[in-house]
């Protein structure tokens, strides 16, 4: 950017002199043949100068010949054009871009987390780092994108992290963690990279094929992450009645489940405080998700219509009876088929899961390759015709571009209402779209990934569901030592819910609000969303 600057300026300053220098010969040469007098180079610099800045003429005006006339206006124009036009359009935008704050090419910190480079995996870790106060740089090769992400406010550092010299001015020495975000190749040179500076600085790599692993392990990496073959076991996980363990189990009796609400069963249409669920069932109702957002706490006058999904927490059997109550009393027995759109990480492990269930199971992809049954675009209805969509009990949509997956799953629920439509989103910030696109369950690629992330840097942290929709950590207690549930009241206040404590190494999940206390060594699992868990962070974590 700054050479660019040079040159234009260079290039502006060339323009004008030689504009200047042409005008003033042209007003030496012209003045001793229309007007007689005689005018020197240095006079006829200083009548150019002030007509091109409209600030006069000096002695030299009025003239009596037209062509004298005629060629001062001319000046005074191109002195205007140079003003309001050039100036504006090819001399200010550079200006205003080496006025703004450039990316660093070095930072100084210390005990800090480096990231190499930024992309979509990273935004989740990003926030979580903020909120944990832990001090991060992320080393971008392309200004461009650095200069968009200093705007934002991240702390962002330009330069090749396959270059020692590069990781060397991000404070490689001092750091924490490494986190390598980028495609293989990459990851492999900037690991050899780090290694040769940094023996012992712990590596995390976000991995595109978990099958690299070991060719990770080898070059020196600590930790290394598969987000995407996680998340394609966990899409499985979401078609309905194929008798996947779907549950989250707290301790040896308590589990964590997501219940959907169908049309036609006991529950649907009946508020939680009517169908007796708190009292009848003795479970902990962590929260709703209803159209893509997540309550909680939830209300006892709540309605729970059809596809909401409650988050509860409770015995086992309680949890089984429950979910027999939210089924349809008047099921499909026909045969299942499951659709797969997209034969990449994700879609092969989904069907890895799902070919060993008694459901027959379509896989549709834009190329041709080993395992896909149907070639075609996913936009075209001709591809989910030949598919067997109108018969098709549920789709898993896990393909590169969420603006794809948007139209697809607008077009799957138009051509099939009741089919069940699961969807991978690359991009948190495309999550509700795919809802409002019809989608019944969508996950985030870098939620899971982020979540991952942060469970690999902070020793304190643990994620016991990453590839869910909500999130399940294990937390110091912090702050919260020396007050009860009922006192801090976490699920008003924070948005999440505390389903155990550990002390001393076991599992507590009988606890009474009013009565048990928290101990400072206590540690707890939390159930939220990010952002919530966020919040408790930001409250009790030290």
């Amino acid at each position: 950017m700054h050479n660019n600057l040079k040159r234009r300026i260079f290039f502006a300053a060339l323009t004008v002199t030689c504009i200047i220098v042409i005008y003033a010969e042209i007003f030496l040469w012209s003045m001793g043949i229309f007007e007689h007098r005689e005018v020197t180079f240095p006079q006829a610099l200083q009548v150019v100068v002030e007509s091109l800045t409209t600030s006069g003429y000096g002695g030299f005006s009025p003239w009596e010949s037209d062509f004298l006339n005629y060629f001062v206006l001319i000046m005074n124009l191109t002195g205007v054009v140079l003003v309001f036009v050039a100036f504006p359009v090819f001399f200010l935008p550079s200006l205003k871009g080496a006025l703004e704050k450039s990316p660093p090419t070095k930072v100084t910190k210390n005990d800090h987390v480096i990231i190499c480079s930024y992309s979509t995996h990273a935004e989740v870790l990003v926030k979580e780092l903020i909120s944990r106060n832990q001090d991060y740089v992320i080393v971008e090769s392309r200004e461009e994108k650095a200069i968009a992400l200093l705007r934002s406010g991240m702390e962002v550092m330009v330069g090749d992290p396959e270059m020692e010299s590069t990781l060397e001015a991000a404070g490689l020495t001092h750091a924490k963690t490494v986190v390598l975000n980028s495609i293989t190749d990459k990851n492999i040179s900037i690991l050899f990279s780090i290694r040769n500076i940094h023996k012992t600085v712990k590596i995390i790599a976000v991995l595109e094929d978990e099958e690299m692993a070991k060719y990770y392990k080898l070059a020196g990496a600590d930790h290394t992450i598969s987000p995407r073959q996680l998340i394609g076991k966990s899409l499985a996980g979401q078609v309905p009645a194929i008798s996947i363990k779907n549950s989250i189990e707290i301790d040896s009796t308590v589990e964590l489940i997501e219940i959907d609400i169908e049309e036609g069963s006991e529950l649907c249409n009946q508020s939680i405080s009517d169908a007796h669920l708190l009292d009848k069932y003795h479970l902990n109702i962590i929260g709703a998700w209803q159209d893509g957002e997540f309550k909680s706490p939830v209300p006892v006058d709540l309605v729970l219509k059809s596809k909401l999904r409650l988050l509860v927490a409770g015995d086992r059997e309680e949890l089984g009876k429950l979910n027999k109550k939210a089924e349809a009393n008047i099921r499909q027995f026909s045969r299942k088929l499951v659709l797969i759109v997209g034969y990449g990480l994700s879609g092969k492990a989904a069907f890895e899961i799902l070919k060993t269930k008694s459901i027959e199971v379509k896989v549709i992809d834009i190329q041709e390759k080993e395992g896909v049954h149907i070639v075609g675009d996913i936009r075209e209805t001709k591809t989910l015709l030949e598919a067997g969509v109108s018969d098709a009990s549920a789709i898993i949509i896990t393909i590169q571009h969420d603006t794809m997956a948007i139209f697809a799953t607008l077009l799957a629920r138009n051509m099939n209402s009741k089919m069940h439509i699961i969807v991978r989103a690359n991009n948190i910030g495309n999550v509700k779209k795919l809802y409002h696109a019809g989608a019944d369950y969508v996950q985030s690629l870098a939620t899971v990934s982020g979540r991952m992330l942060v469970s690999n840097i902070f020793e304190d942290e643990t994620s016991l569901a990453a590839e869910k929709r909500i999130n399940l950590v294990q937390l110091p207690a912090g702050r919260l030592s020396g007050t009860t549930l009922a006192k801090s009241d976490i699920r008003a206040d924070r948005g999440c819910t505390i389903l155990a404590v550990i002390r001393n190494g076991e599992k507590i999940s009988a606890l009474n609000p009013k009565t048990f206390e928290f101990q400072d060594q206590d540690e707890v699992i939390i159930a939220g969303t990010d952002e919530s868990i966020r919040n408790f962070e930001e409250k009790y974590m030290d």
